[in-house]
């Protein structure tokens, strides 16, 4: 039977296209990193070029001087003063964070009644904003009537009250410790998505060999979960980095110099002392600080996989499970040692006394704090500033929220400029972050699907490295051209410009989460929707998007919390009530408090963290086993 010239055209027309890259996955990815490039990259580029000049704020005049910001950046005694404590802060929240992070994610893994609630309870610091978070800490070690040493007090300690933040290296240390609360809930919700990925045979053929719960936790769960730690360890480390809304609230960089960090060196260069082009340098310095270590995140933990470590376990290639052959070659089970055991029933008196004891500490670590700022919300002015100090209030009142959300009907009249603001500054932090949600996550879903399909393109590949070294960036880096750029664009002080700050830090966010999550869905979906005559975006919109719905609702909450919390940009981008949000508000009652404002400080706390809180309750179960679970798996 002979083949006709069309009818071969026709037979070898799909093998041409085994391979191609649809132009679909092409537009899917354009508008993100269009918008990356512009709202990153250009002002990354601006601020290179700040850092090459030295400007004068009041003749508007440039000069260049090439390489001199830097130059004396390295020569100046100060600047090398801030990297140590940098590296001092670093070190002691990525340690604190871990560590704590780890324990609160062996504990909820077991299962056992209101863990679900423990969950939610755990994931409320890191819910807060850190400026609500530098509010409570601030009050709990203040000196003269601070809720620590109106604790101590009440205990008859009286004798240990000091100034909690007046010594320089304990301020700098309990600054780190405040740090470590806020941050080693996503320590744990990230090692937490670890464990639930680990075989439960793993532990069992370890215990029928008699190795212990330590054995087991060295030999197996620590090898397991070394891709999570290695990821932590970085996220944490620049995170500390980046810290600036903590020190602004509570310390400032004092006392004296003893906590001005690297991040806050920079601030005060760039918008105290108005030297823009040595701020930046030292900024820029920062960033390629971040960028190693980004580096040093893809170098550790790139898509190395182990062909022969997965065939030698029978594990196939294309298993679904990215890297799972690759995590189950790292663990080894112990050997078997007979130990000497108590009789059973005290073993399991004291494992059932031990787990309990252990859930009590995380609900008092991550509960009694926030319960003493409600607390403090609905005390007396007067009881806050009693001295000597306690914790036992005279009574009650709502008159600190009446003061915030209906200042008309405040007792005396006695509320400030400040608290008035509260109720525009909640509906502004509302509805830009409705707005950044919408606009992060739906181009990050579409651009999460041609990453995750077509990541290993050259393209693709090149385009997601530089989303994710964006995503490495300080703010702090891109706030001081932001600034420039947007009082030349007239966007100062609008939630437009609000909203086009956020969006350069959570598109490459959502667009991470979501290629983790659409990596986890089988591909086969995609080419039967194609085979039965689907275009490839009403095949994204009727089939792939209902199956990742746990993780787009994942990364919308991410974006809304980040959103929500964010403090940097709404600082310097943001002068007027008509823009400003809630954390910017919730600063200002530190620069012009009185005796009385302190309550109504503690009830916008109260508020600021309400819309946060309520999402961790609500939606914890999204956050650990939607997104997270795919974007650390191999």
């Amino acid at each position: 039977m002979s083949i006709t010239i069309p009818q071969a055209a026709a037979i070898t027309r799909p093998r041409r296209r085994i391979g191609r890259i649809p132009g679909f996955a092409y537009g899917a990815v354009a508008p993100t990193l269009a918008i990356v490039i512009a709202v990153v990259g250009l002002p990354l580029a601006y601020s290179l070029y700040l850092s090459l000049h030295r400007t004068n704020p009041i003749t508007k005049r440039w000069l260049f001087v090439g390489l001199d910001n830097y130059a004396g950046m390295l020569g100046n005694a100060e600047f090398w003063a801030a990297l140590g404590r940098t590296g001092y802060f670093a070190a002691f929240s990525v340690i604190g964070t871990t560590l704590i992070g780890m324990a609160m994610a062996l504990v909820l893994n077991e299962r056992f009644a209101g863990r679900g609630l423990l969950r939610s309870v755990m994931l409320v610091p890191w819910a807060m904003a850190p400026v609500s978070v530098g509010v409570l800490w601030s009050f709990v070690y203040a000196g003269d009537y601070g809720a620590l040493n109106g604790l101590l007090n009440d205990l008859g300690l009286g004798f240990l009250a000091t100034p909690w933040l007046g010594d320089g290296f304990r301020a700098l240390n309990l600054v780190a410790l405040t740090q470590v609360w806020n941050q080693a809930p996503l320590t744990a919700l990230l090692l937490l998505a670890g464990l639930q990925s680990m075989p439960g045979n793993l532990h069992r053929a370890a215990m029928l060999d008699g190795a212990g719960p330590v054995a087991r936790f060295f030999a197996i769960t620590l090898p397991w979960l070394k891709p999570n730690l290695l990821f932590i360890a970085i996220i944490a480390t620049i995170n500390s980095l980046m810290a600036f809304d903590i020190l602004w609230i509570m310390t400032r960089g004092g006392p004296g110099a003893a906590t001005t960090v690297f991040a806050w060196l920079g601030y005060l260069y760039s918008f105290q002392f108005l030297k823009f082009g040595e701020g930046a340098a030292i900024l820029y310095g920062l960033t390629i600080l971040s960028f190693v270590l980004a580096i040093l995140y893809f170098l550790v933990l790139g898509p190395r996989q182990s062909r022969a470590a997965e065939a030698s376990i029978g594990i196939a290639p294309d298993s679904g499970r990215v890297g799972a052959g690759r995590r189950h070659a790292m663990v080894a089970l112990p050997r078997y040692r007979p130990r000497a055991r108590l009789p059973r029933p005290v073993e399991a008196v004291l494992a059932r006394f031990g787990f309990a004891l252990s859930a009590l500490l995380i609900f008092l670590w991550s509960a009694l704090p926030v319960i003493a700022l409600v607390l403090m919300s609905i005390t007396p002015a007067s009881d806050l500033i009693r001295t000597p100090p306690t914790m036992v209030p005279s009574g009650f009142t709502l008159q600190n929220f009446t003061a915030v959300l209906a200042p008309e009907l405040a007792a005396g009249n006695e509320t400030s400029v400040q608290a008035k603001r509260v109720p525009l500054s909640l509906f502004n932090s509302f509805i830009v972050g409705v707005v950044v949600v919408t606009i992060s996550v739906a181009l990050g879903t579409l651009a999460g699907y041609a990453f995750a399909r077509h990541g290993k393109a050259r393209f693709f590949r090149i385009s997601l490295w530089g989303l994710l070294l964006t995503r490495m960036t300080p703010a702090l880096t891109l706030v001081l051209p932001f600034f420039v750029i947007f009082r030349t664009l007239g966007l100062i002080d609008t939630r437009t410009g609000l909203v086009i700050a956020y969006s350069s830090i959570l598109l490459p966010l959502s667009a991470w989460m979501m290629k983790s999550y659409f990596e986890g869905i089988p591909v086969s979906l995609d080419r039967a929707a194609l085979i039965d005559g689907c275009s490839r975006l009403k095949m994204l919109w009727k089939i792939l998007l209902p199956v990742a719905r746990p993780g787009i609702i994942a990364a919308a909450i991410f974006c809304f919390l980040v959103s929500w919390n964010e403090f940097l940009f709404a600082l310097i981008l943001t002068s007027t009530p008509a823009s400003q949000t809630i954390p910017v508000v919730l600063s200002g009652f530190l620069s012009q408090a009185r005796f009385y404002e302190y309550g109504p400080m503690f009830a916008a706390s109260v508020l600021s963290i309400a819309p946060p809180v309520l999402v961790a309750f609500l939606f914890q179960r999204y956050l650990v086993q939607g997104a997270l679970s795919g974007a650390v798996k191999g």
